[in-house]
């Protein structure tokens, strides 16, 4: 042992001699090194917080989101009502504690300048379920408990800071939440957050709720008012028992209560864990791009091994001294591979010294909607896989070099004095294989880049159905106060008179030329799917039978007579809403294409009438007109189905109003403040933005995505065209002298360079076609992230190869051009 300590020693010290002997070796090798697991760090440091890090709660396995299905009627997370929440506490028997999920934003009044907040409210019991200490005060409890919403919150630590200065003494004062006056009992720890997702932050006010007195209607079965659900198992219990015993049960309760569960729904429970929920939606693209960092560094891995094995290849004769002197083949092989190590642990250290000086940077252009990212930090776990990938790097790349110096053959080796008499066939065809192999892997990463492209520009173009150019867009939303009395917006006619007289103020300003609302702005209700919303209604056609409640869904906008005319939406046939469509006239719509198509294929739509589910009471709507298709669900989602109302008629408390002016959101963003509160001066405007700008947020996720694995594919073409051009170099300089024979016997310059040129287009060649097989037989995986775009591309497909081509050509150029002008009477003489 005390051997082997000591010839490593000699091995490390020698090492560092070689690295300080050979700077521009060592520069490079540590330059290339410190790109790729800089790269690798600093990304799986996002995927290890998002994807892997257990939550930050009490036995966090047992945490599960509860869904409750009508796959019937194509329908998930559909709401709950009050007595199926007690069935998942009382009567099925998997449960430790449940707690409905209700995620929100409030009006918050009473800290300075009215803002929009997020909320959450949850059971009394919410907190006790993930396990949460605060910092000041206390938390929720069963003495708080409340038929209806308790009077109390409790606060986030960023909301303790910004509104209240961080006092002390916050416990016991009143902050405003929709009109109700709400005591602060408990200030929450700086790294709590919510486990869902929220509309546009993290939640910063919470409260709680017994869900059977005002403001909830009278608990019935059929009453389904409670959101989401997240419950915590029993110990000892597994989730596929947790599954089964829910499936029983909702089997059950269909049973019991056939008027509440539709046959043709086939409502069902459930049970998936909370953390699988929480980041199901951008796993795909964090593979994606972890993916694309592993190449990188297999890339880097093999450009290096090249860049050692030509120094190996020089230092033949110093390795045939050490053999003949008496060292063996595996002290060779360990001093090899020593020298490696050292590079790649001096790499890795600078690789994760670039990630740990530019992770904030890289987090500042991660989309907003994935989730965790206030728990990325480069910890323990990120810097053991930095040293792994480390150690396996010095590893993969340091092998070949290693091995081929132990094979040296020593006779050979001492008569040719290691001075570059050739190019050895054997060493040569290892770096060959290394050129195809990086050339395969970059051929890999330009596919996936093309792809993300592709998919990016095809919805870069995409016809909104709108014309988004000179329109700004500003949000409101009314209180929805506890007690009903406290709320000047409670029914239609009220909220109505507010819409008329926000409209006319707004068109009052100057450099507006039109006004309207909606309660969806296109591009920000991206989740058409997600039944408990505004988002996926049933409704029922006059003349179908009543079940058309359950298999007709389409989504419910409320609009004002201007809309389409701001959005310069064409209206296809019949006629657009006016100021007379008001409450208390006959009930009118207007639909659009894909609704028209859907619903009535063969019939003509106008005239026809129609009815929500939620709305039984109300007489039929009309159908008055049909528009074009305006993609309010987000430009990557097609056909969905829209019921336009008026929102003199039908109002919403949600509100987004929609201006065609020649000002900027900016200047405009002020004079909307000023009148909205001049009519409340307790209603908050936000998210001022031109519509530009909201449908470039809207693809933020698939802008990042493009643009990573865009720039790892660059700067893998890069390492690749450096591999070619090095390769061939080194082998201009080993057969200098066949080149000065060959051109003194006669060959041309142009018959020299279409050598080595030949040489490099046919190792990328080769590349190329693994490149592509490989490719093509996994592009599928990428499906989820593509639009308009067919993971087999033929126009990705094509050009990747000819660009790979076309760079591999440039990069042979330059050393087939230095072998022309080797000088023929020198090389005789050497030979």
């Amino acid at each position: 042992m005390t051997r082997f300590a000591s010839e490593l020693g000699q091995d490390v010290r020698y090492g560092l001699r070689m690295m300080v002997k050979k700077p521009t070796v060592t520069i490079v090798a540590v330059l290339t090194l410190a790109l790729g697991v800089g790269a690798n760090t600093a990304i799986f440091s996002i995927v290890h917080a998002v994807l892997l890090r257990p939550l930050p709660y009490r036995d966090p396995d047992r945490l599960v989101r509860i869904f409750f299905n009508e796959p019937g009627v194509g329908l998930r997370d559909v709401r709950f009502s009050k007595p199926e929440l007690d069935d998942l506490q009382t009567r099925a028997g998997v449960f430790e504690d449940v707690t409905p999920i209700f995620e929100g934003s409030e009006n918050l009044t009473g800290a300075g300048q009215p803002e929009r907040v997020e909320g959450v409210n949850g059971s009394f019991s919410y907190f006790s379920m993930l396990g949460v200490t605060p910092q000041i005060g206390r938390l929720f409890g069963p003495q708080d408990f409340a038929p209806g919403f308790a009077a109390e919150a409790v606060i986030s630590d960023a909301l303790w800071h910004r509104a209240y200065g961080a006092d002390p003494n916050v416990v016991g004062r009143t902050l405003g939440l929709d009109n109700d006056p709400l005591t602060i009992i408990g200030v929450l720890p700086p790294g709590f957050r919510h486990p869902g997702p929220t509309i546009s932050g993290d939640a910063e006010v919470f409260g709680a709720g017994g869900f059977i007195a005002d403001p909830f209607p009278k608990p019935t079965r059929g009453t389904r008012i409670l959101v989401h659900g997240i419950g915590r198992l029993k110990p000892g219990l597994t989730l596929a028992q947790a599954q089964a015993r829910l499936t029983a049960m909702a089997a059950e309760l269909r049973h019991d209560f056939p008027g509440d569960y539709p046959p043709q729904a086939q409502w069902t429970i459930e049970v998936q864990p909370l953390q699988d929920t929480l980041v199901g939606n951008v796993r795909p693209m964090l593979l994606v791009l972890l993916g694309a960092v592993i190449l990188i560094v297999f890339i880097v891995s093999l450009n290096i091994a090249n860049l050692l094995l030509a120094r190996a290849s020089g230092r033949q004769q110093e390795m045939a001294v050490r053999l003949a002197l008496g060292a063996s083949g595996g002290r060779i092989v360990r001093q090899m591979l020593t020298e490696s190590m050292l590079l790649s642990l001096i790499g890795g250290a600078a690789g994760v010294a670039a990630a740990v000086g530019t992770l904030g940077f890289i987090l500042r252009f991660v989309p907003s909607n994935i989730p965790r990212l206030n728990e990325v930090r480069i910890d323990w776990v990120v810097l053991s896989v930095a040293l792994l990938i480390s150690i396996l790097t010095g590893l993969l790349f340091g092998l070949a070099p290693a091995l081929h110096s132990a094979k040296v053959a020593l006779s050979s080796a001492i008569r040719e004095g290691g001075g570059g008499s050739g190019y050895s066939t054997k060493t040569g065809r290892l770096r060959d294989v290394l050129i195809v192999s990086e050339v395969a892997l970059a051929v890999i990463l330009m596919v996936g880049a093309g792809l993300l492209l592709r998919t990016l520009r095809d919805l870069l173009q995409e016809n909104p159905g709108f014309n988004p150019t000179r329109v700004v867009t500003a949000n409101i939303q009314l209180p929805n106060p506890n007690e009903r009395e406290k709320d000047p917006y409670l029914d239609i006619p009220h909220r109505a008179t507010f819409n008329r007289e926000l409209l006319r103020r707004m068109k009052a300003i100057p450099g507006v030329e039109l006004a309207a609302i909606t309660s969806a702005l296109p591009g920000t209700n991206t989740n058409p799917n997600a039944v408990g919303g505004i988002a996926n209604e049933g409704f029922a056609i006059e003349d179908r039978p009543d079940e058309s409640f359950q298999d007709l869904r389409a989504e419910r906008i409320r609009i004002s007579p201007d809309y389409f005319k701001v959005l310069q939406t064409s209206l296809l046939r019949g006629r657009s809403f006016t100021e007379d469509d008001e409450d208390g006239k006959p009930l009118v719509a207007i639909i659009d294409e894909s609704t028209a198509h859907k619903y009535w294929p063969t019939l003509d739509p106008l005239g026809r009438r129609v009815r929500f589910r939620r709305d039984p009471a109300k007489p039929w709507t009309t159908i008055v007109g049909i528009v074009k298709d305006i993609k309010s669900d987000g430009l990557d989602i097609d056909g969905v189905p829209h019921i336009y109302v008026s929102t003199y008629q039908d109002s919403s408390k949600r509100l987004s109003l929609v201006f065609r002016t020649s000002l900027s959101a900016t200047v405009l963003e002020p004079q909307i403040r000023h009148e909205i509160q001049s009519i409340d001066p307790g209603l908050p405007v936000f998210g001022v933005a031109s519509m530009n700008d909201v449908l470039d947020r809207s693809l933020a996720s698939r802008r990042f995505s493009a643009d990573l694995v865009g720039g790892l594919a660059g700067l893998a073409v890069l390492l690749a065209s450096i591999g070619i051009y090095g390769l061939l170099a080194y082998m201009v300089g080993q057969r200098s002298r066949e080149i000065g024979i060959r051109m003194a016997l006669g060959a041309r310059p142009e018959d020299i360079q279409r050598i080595f040129l030949r040489k490099g287009v046919a190792l990328a060649g080769v590349g190329v076609v693994a490149g592509l097989i490989f490719s093509a037989s996994t592009a599928s995986v990428m499906a989820s992230l593509l639009y308009g775009v067919r993971p087999h591309d033929p126009v990705v497909f094509v050009i990747v190869p000819l660009l790979l081509f076309a760079i591999a050509a440039v990069a042979s150029y330059l050393p087939a051009r230095r072998a022309t002008q080797v000088n023929p009477l020198s090389a005789i003489r050497e030979a």
